[in-house]
C-alpha cells in the first residue's frame, strides 16, 4: 500500500511539474508574440491565468460547476464551439497610430481552416469575399467586424467608422512592421499576470476575476481635473443606495463651454463658484406628486387642456455641491437652471423629477426632498474620489427590468481614487457578485 502511494504521489507531483512547464512555455511564446510597432494603446488577456483559476475555483466547488440546470434540446452544439483557431496564452488587441479612436486590431492563428471558414460563415454570418492572392476578406453586414486571413492566421479589426482596413488588415496577417511584444514600448505592462491588462501612453490598468469579486485598477494621468492634496467629505449614510463623492477642482479653461439641451455653462463661471468638492447620495425611494397635462375635447370640439395629479415612487436623490456664496446658484439662475422664485430645477433643464433647490454660504443642495438639510460637519480621507452602488438595493428600486435580468448576479460596487506623485491618479475597485464562492467570470457568463 505504502509503495502503491509513493508511486501515486510521484505520478502527480511530475504531472504538476509537467504542466507547470507547459505554462511557463507558452508564457514565454506569448511574450514572443509579434504585435504592431506603430501600437498606441494595448489589452492583453491571460487566457492561461483564466483557466488556472476557473479550474481551481471548480476544483474546490465541483457541485456547482457540474450541476446541470440546462434542458437537453438547448444544449449548445459541440461544432459551434469548433472555431479553428489556436488559442494562445495571452490574446493582445491593439490600437495602431494614424487609425481612428477606439478601432481594435488583433491577429490569432488558425489551427484548423476548414473549421475556421464555418466559424466565419455559419456562427458570425459574414460576408466572405475571395481575393486573388490567396487572402479572404470577410465582413460584417454593417462593416463594424472585418476579417482578413489565410490557411494559418486571421487579422481581425473591430470599429464604429466604415472605411477600408484591408491594407491594414493584410500588414498586420502578414507581420510587417512587427516588435515581440514583451520588447515593445508596453513591455512593464504586460509582464503583470491579472487576467486582463490595458495600457496606452496615459493609462496602466488591470482586471481580475476572483471568486465573488471584479478587481480592477487603472493609474492615468490626471489631465482636466485637480485632485485635493487634503481630501474631505459630507458623511454619507451607512444605509445609501448609491453614494459618491469627489474632492478635485476643474483646470482652468476659459474657452470651456458645457452646453446641455438649450442651456451653456462656461467653465471659468463653474471654477469662479466651486469650491472643489462634491457629494451625491441616493437613499431609498419616495412618492413625489407631479402635475400631468393631457388634452381632450369639449362639447364644441375644442381642445382643452387637462391638469391632474399624479403620484409616483421615485430616488430620494440628494447633490451638495461645495460653492463659494450663493454666487453659484445666482449664476445657474441667470442661465435659466434654476427658479428662484419657487427654488426649483427648471423642468426643461431636467424633466424627470422635481428637483428642489437650497443653498447656503459654502452649498448648493439639489434634491428632490423639498426640505433636504444641508450636511455640515466634513470627514477626512486619504482618497479624493469614492463610490459606493448596493446593487441589490438599485435593483429593486429601479424596477427596470434589463437591470434586474443582466444584473441579477452582482452585489455591490465601490470604487476609490487616490492622488499619485507625478500628478497621477490611481482608482481601485471591487464589484462583488451576489455568491462570494464562485468565479466571477463565470457566474457572470452563465448569467447571460
Amino acid at each position: 500500500m505504502k509503495k502503491f502511494l509513493k508511486i501515486t504521489a510521484a505520478i502527480v507531483i511530475l504531472l504538476l511539474i509537467f504542466f507547470a512547464g507547459v505554462l511557463k512555455y507558452r508564457r514565454y511564446q506569448a511574450g514572443q508574440t509579434l504585435i504592431p510597432k506603430n501600437v498606441t494603446g494595448i489589452v492583453k488577456i491571460n487566457v492561461d491565468e483564466l483557466y488556472q483559476t476557473i479550474a481551481l475555483n471548480m476544483l474546490g466547488n465541483p457541485g456547482y460547476y457540474f450541476k446541470s440546470d440546462v434542458k437537453k434540446d438547448n444544449a449548445i452544439k459541440t461544432d459551434k464551439l469548433a472555431t479553428g483557431l489556436a488559442i494562445p496564452a495571452s490574446i493582445y488587441l491593439y490600437n495602431l497610430n494614424g487609425q481612428p479612436t477606439g478601432t481594435i486590431f488583433s491577429r490569432l492563428e488558425v489551427k484548423n481552416s476548414e473549421d475556421f471558414e464555418n466559424f466565419v460563415k455559419n456562427v458570425l454570418h459574414l460576408q466572405v469575399i475571395k481575393n486573388a492572392k490567396g487572402i479572404t476578406t470577410a465582413k460584417s453586414r454593417l462593416v463594424n467586424l472585418v476579417l482578413c486571413y489565410n490557411n494559418k492566421a486571421v487579422a481581425v479589426v473591430i470599429t464604429t467608422q466604415i472605411k477600408d482596413f484591408e491594407p491594414v488588415l493584410i500588414d498586420i496577417l502578414n507581420q510587417k512592421n512587427v516588435v515581440k511584444a514583451n520588447e515593445s514600448p508596453f513591455k512593464v505592462a504586460l509582464d503583470q499576470k491579472q487576467h486582463v491588462v490595458f495600457a496606452n501612453g496615459e493609462n496602466n490598468g488591470w482586471i481580475d476575476f476572483k471568486s465573488g469579486s471584479i478587481n480592477f485598477s487603472n493609474v492615468f494621468l490626471a489631465n482636466n481635473i485637480l485632485p485635493s492634496t487634503k481630501p474631505a467629505h459630507h458623511q454619507s449614510s451607512k444605509n445609501s443606495t448609491v453614494s459618491f463623492w469627489i474632492n478635485a477642482n476643474l483646470k482652468p479653461n476659459k474657452d470651456k463651454i458645457y452646453k446641455f439641451r438649450n442651456y451653456t455653462i462656461e467653465q471659468d463661471s463653474l471654477i469662479k463658484y466651486y469650491n472643489g468638492n462634491l457629494d451625491f447620495e441616493w437613499t431609498n425611494s419616495i412618492t413625489q406628486t407631479d402635475s400631468v397635462i393631457t388634452y381632450e375635447y369639449n362639447d364644441d370640439f375644442e381642445k382643452v387642456e387637462k391638469v391632474s395629479l399624479q403620484k409616483r415612487n421615485i430616488p430620494s436623490i440628494s447633490v451638495n455641491i461645495g460653492s463659494k456664496g450663493n454666487g453659484l446658484k445666482n449664476y445657474l439662475t441667470r442661465q435659466g437652471l434654476i427658479y428662484s422664485d419657487s427654488n426649483t430645477v427648471n423642468k426643461n433643464a431636467f424633466p424627470l423629477y422635481k428637483v428642489f433647490v437650497n443653498s447656503n454660504q459654502e452649498n448648493l443642495n439639489f434634491s428632490t426632498v423639498k426640505k433636504q438639510n444641508i450636511p455640515t460637519s466634513k470627514v477626512e480621507s486619504t482618497d479624493f474620489l469614492y463610490l459606493n452602488v448596493d446593487l441589490i438595493k438599485l435593483g429593486k428600486q429601479l424596477e427596470i427590468p434589463f437591470f434586474t435580468n443582466y444584473f441579477k448576479t452582482l452585489k455591490r460596487l465601490e470604487v476609490k481614487g487616490k492622488l499619485m506623485e507625478g500628478k497621477k491618479v490611481k482608482v481601485d475597485g471591487k464589484l462583488e457578485l451576489k455568491d462570494g464562492n464562485i468565479n466571477s467570470l463565470y457566474q457572470i457568463l452563465k448569467s447571460l
